[in-house]
């Protein structure tokens, strides 16, 4: 029968038209491409987890901090007691020679032996290998010869290519409010045995599924099902390890599909290797009181109190099988179902046939061995907090507390632990002398290496706490007459334009006014004292505020405030008072600034921070920048020589006379109007170190910073330097010339008061002072008189007393 002309003749088909076809190509295309960004989307965000520089649901490292260490290389500064004290912070025993296990020591005939423990925690730039044992020669307080005897049988080699070194030790955790103790460990450095445990327990067909085990979540879909509820998990361990990456741990149908999508991502990604360390350093594994215990390394160090290296078979499984949950098995809480758990998981191993019946036989036997853990104790959080400060603005948002950062820091462990010892007593007997007011009075205390800027120590007060403020990086004070270093170091920098000034130069020292915005402004000198004409080299000495004052005036207050912001103390007021420490700067700050003048006029900005590794390895914080050029060498070595003076003729000379501290040393005092701040700044040519002492609140100290923040810095300083030989300052530039203080020519025979100044050489003066001393001598001569009967009254009220006491004594 044919079709032709009949009903269907009518119906016409249409042909798709022809523009579907590309419009259907372009929108699978376009599907693609999405497909594909979100692919190239989730692959960097799987690196960044990998790396350690973003965080997960149960992702989250928190970084360390550890103390320096300390080199042993031959010819640096090395007393005995010294080295001692680093050993005792560090916790090594001494034994008798030799010394054979790390952590030990010896005294021998020349010097030590040590046993050194090496460091492996993270790729130092100074060093990162094993255990060696090494042989110091010491002698006049310094180290003359190394003997390096080698590393130990079983345990990782040395680092032969850095000098050997006590290791540096780990000081507290930068974490979040959630206190989560996790610590990342390559897979090869985790047992063998423990991978096989965790594997056999966990997800035995780990190693041929794709992310996703049908039968097991089959089983699970059918558990659930019946359920009306998810009750069953039946993931595989890269299905847990995107629970822990990307989603919550609420259990829902939806985030089940969710969690198979996103391991087959991984598996495409990621190799088995590296999924199951990833794993093994997500796992959650209990509490700690309020800190969480996560990852194998922090596992092992909680419950086993050993290096996950260490871990032994029976160990091994039974946190393999805390897995599931970790508070139910606990073994000290529950050890009955914590040994259940352990026997199943290593029969769970004999039938996967990673390991013999007998083997997992014995192994059933031993005891459970956990004994409760120890959390690294956590140290220095006045130290910590400035790191903390350092490092916040410098790195992305949360990245201290969850990238899992190693933060080598150049604090020293020994002057650490000193200063925060001393600092308190000192200051509770200067309180003790001024009687306790309201609030107790407090102090703070800095020390920088000149010639890194490296912080070796900090102090923010009385009583260390964890978040507590820090008075030697955060408060924000008026230093006073120690500012004027930076005033001095203007006026003789060559290279400034405006007037020329030596040491041997004049100012007014005569009261006066000074117009201001403010209206007048008439500043005197403490003592009392004043002059026609001074020298500088009088001035700084004495600390003479209106001799200071017309020097400010000279440069120029816009000039000084220039330079206090090269010095590092930040955008001044360019006012008249600049010159007597009326802004506000930190203790720290002004340590560093001081820093400039025995580093050769270079300062480099005060860093707590040495390294910073990130989970790549590189360091983060790069080299140290090469240090900002303040003032020319020579003029920094005058100001050295000029701040000496002050400390052995001038208004610091009590650090010598009163309080022992004879070896070479430049600094400043600073006393605030009404006695409210006391500060001292000084510096040896390896270590600057500055002191505040003062209330939060502020009210009178009733005495100048020579009676109060001297004696604290003295005794601060003699414990933690004074073992070492005392070393002198570089003069190479520089001269000494003998000079009349107040007109600043070369001293005559009759010249009441000649000072020895340093000059940059070829600028001392020639000419021989003018001046007619007779004046001088006769006011000299009635001091003199008038000293002589004041000590004559004194010594005969001293016999009237000791004749009442004996004519008492008599009649008793």
């Amino acid at each position: 029968m044919s079709l032709r002309g009949g009903p269907l003749a009518r119906l016409r088909v249409r042909p798709l038209r022809r523009w579907r076809y590309p419009a259907v190509l372009l929108a699978l295309l376009v599907l693609i491409a999405l497909l594909l960004a979100s692919f190239v989307r989730f692959a960097a965000q799987v690196q960044a987890l990998r790396a350690r520089h973003a965080t997960g649901p149960g992702w989250s490292f928190p970084s360390r901090v550890y103390a320096d260490g300390v080199q042993l290389v031959a010819g640096r500064p090395l007393p005995l007691p010294y080295l001692a004290r680093h050993l005792e912070a560090r916790r090594y025993r001494e034994v008798r020679a030799p010394a054979t296990e790390p952590g030990t020591w010896a005294r021998t005939a020349g010097g030590v032996e040590i046993a050194l423990r090496g460091f492996t925690e993270a790729p130092d730039p100074d060093g990162c290998g094993g255990p060696e044992r090494v042989r110091l020669v010491l002698a006049g307080g310094r180290l003359v010869g190394v003997e390096r005897l080698g590393g130990f049988a079983g345990m990782p080699p040395p680092d032969l290519r850095h000098p050997p070194r006590l290791e540096p030790v780990f000081i507290a955790h930068l974490d979040d409010p959630q206190r989560i103790r996790r610590t990342w460990v390559p897979l090869g450095r985790i047992p063998r045995v423990l991978q096989q445990a965790v594997v056999a327990a966990e997800d035995r067909r780990f190693l041929r599924h794709f992310g996703i085990d049908l039968r097991s979540n089959l089983r699970a879909l059918r558990a659930n099902v019946g359920a009306g509820q998810v009750r069953q998990g039946g993931s595989t361990i890269t299905q847990q390890l995107a629970r822990a990456l990307f989603l919550s741990p609420r259990r829902t149908f939806g985030r089940k599909l969710e969690e198979a999508v996103i391991a087959v991502g991984l598996e495409l990604l990621l190799s088995k290797d590296q999924i199951l360390e990833m794993y093994l350093n997500s796992v959650y594994w209990g509490q700690a009181g309020g800190t969480q215990i996560a990852g194998v390394a922090e596992a092992a160090r909680w419950y086993f109190g050993v290096p996950v290296d260490s871990l032994k078979l029976d160990q091994a499984a039974l946190l393999a099988g805390m897995i599931p949950a970790p508070n139910v098995y606990h073994p000290l809480r529950n050890p009955a179902g914590a040994r259940a758990r352990r026997d199943a998981v290593l029969s769970d191993m004999v039938e996967t046939g990673v390991l013999p019946a007998a083997t997992a036989d014995r192994a059933k036997t031993h005891p459970l061995g956990a004994r409760p853990g120890s959390l690294p104790a956590e140290r220095f959080p006045w130290y910590v907090s400035a790191v903390r400060d350092w490092l916040g603005p410098r790195l992305p948002k949360g990245a201290l507390d969850h990238w899992g950062l190693a933060v080598l820091t150049p604090l020293d462990l020994a002057w650490q632990e000193q200063a925060e010892l001393d600092l308190p007593d000192a200051v509770a007997s200067l309180e003790a002398g001024l009687g306790r007011r309201a609030a107790p009075l407090e102090g703070a205390f800095v020390a920088i290496e000149p010639a890194t800027g490296y912080v070796r120590a900090i102090v923010g007060g009385r009583e260390p706490s964890l978040g507590a403020f820090n008075r030697a990086t955060q408060a924000l004070r008026q230093p006073g007459s120690a500012i004027k270093p930076v005033v001095y170091a203007a006026a003789l920098d060559p290279g400034r334009s405006g007037p020329r000034f030596t040491p041997a130069s004049t100012v007014p020292d005569l009261p006066r006014e000074f117009a201001t915005p403010e209206g007048p402004w008439k500043p005197r000198n403490d003592e009392g004292d004043y002059h026609d004409q001074v020298t500088l080299a009088k001035a700084l000495a004495k600390s003479l505020n209106v001799a200071t004052a017309n020097l400010v005036e000279a440069v120029g207050p816009r000039e000084v405030a220039r330079y206090a912001e090269r010095f590092g103390l930040g955008a001044m007021k360019p006012v008249a008072s600049i010159g007597l420490g009326t802004n506000e700067v930190t203790l720290t700050a002004l340590t560093d600034a001081y820093s400039t003048f025995p580093n050769g006029g270079g300062r480099h900005s005060a860093t707590p921070v040495r390294a910073l590794i990130d989970g790549r390895g590189p360091n983060r914080a790069g080299d140290a920048p090469e240090p900002v050029r303040v003032l020319p060498a020579e003029t920094a070595e005058l100001m050295t020589g000029l701040l000496e003076d002050v400390v052995i003729f001038g208004v610091s000379y009590p650090l010598r006379a009163s309080y022992g501290f004879t070896r070479p040393v430049g600094g400043k005092t600073g006393t605030t109007n009404d006695y409210r701040d006391a500060w001292f700044v000084g510096f040896t040519p390896d270590v600057v170190a500055g002191v505040w002492v003062g209330w939060d609140q502020p009210q009178s100290l009733t005495r100048p910073a020579a009676e109060t923040a001297l004696p604290v810095w003295a005794r601060v300083m003699t414990d933690l330097i004074g073992s070492f030989p005392p070393a002198p300052f570089d003069e190479r530039a520089t001269a000494l010339a003998w000079i009349d203080p107040w007109t600043g020519g070369r001293a005559r025979p009759d010249c009441p008061s000649p000072m020895r100044v340093p000059f940059v050489k070829g600028t001392a003066p020639v000419a021989m002072c003018t001046r007619d001393h007779s004046a001088d001598w006769a006011r000299i001569a009635a001091q003199r008189l008038a000293d002589s009967l004041a000590k004559v009254a004194v010594d005969s009220a001293a016999r009237v007393d000791s004749a009442r006491v004996d004519s008492v004594a008599v009649r008793e």
